[in-house]
């Protein structure tokens, strides 16, 4: 009976690991998101799904806090979407923040930003794309409400290495 008991949790375990593996694509915003889930998170839906079991917290900014923001095209130069995460190449720039290629982001410049204190933010997982073999996810998400804020201090950074390879 023992012996049950400890096959059962190890198994039950293992599923619950695997649990984030088990994905069921939803169309928000003409954008396929790789989880179907109501949300933890104090934002609209379609953005609370790009954050891993669309759960994030709202934080306010006891210090300024520095983020960073990669992207391609100029035109989406100063989005919302932020991380805490340094990246030194493309493929893990894409791969950690879930950039789905048909999106058009190939995340190969980098600015950052620092956010003063008192600016309120959501932070959390990014949430994996499918496939979730080319686009697993799992680094750090910060969202903001007005990234458009011409106050706001957004500089340069270095261009990435480009080594991301397509994807199936």
């Amino acid at each position: 009976m023992k012996i049950k008991s400890v096959a059962v949790s190890l198994g039950l375990g293992i599923l619950g690991s695997l649990s984030p593996l088990i994905l069921s694509p939803i169309e928000t915003n003409r954008k396929t998101l790789a989880q179907e889930t109501t949300p933890l998170c104090p934002l609209p839906r379609n953005i609370a799904l790009t954050f891993l079991g669309a759960k994030c917290r709202e934080v306010t900014l006891q210090m300024p806090q520095t983020f960073f923001r990669y992207y391609s095209n100029d035109g989406n130069k100063t989005g919302r979407y932020l991380t805490t995460d340094q990246y030194q190449t493309t493929a893990e720039t894409i791969s950690n923040l879930a950039l789905k290629q048909e999106w058009g982001n190939e995340a190969y410049k980098m600015l950052s930003i620092t956010l003063p204190a008192g600016t309120t933010v959501y932070q959390g997982i990014v949430a994996p794309q499918i496939p979730a073999s080319c686009y697993p996810g799992r680094g750090q998400q910060t969202f903001i409400k007005d990234s458009r804020d011409p106050s706001l201090p957004w500089v340069e950074g270095p261009t990435l290495t480009k080594d991301f390879t397509s994807c199936p």
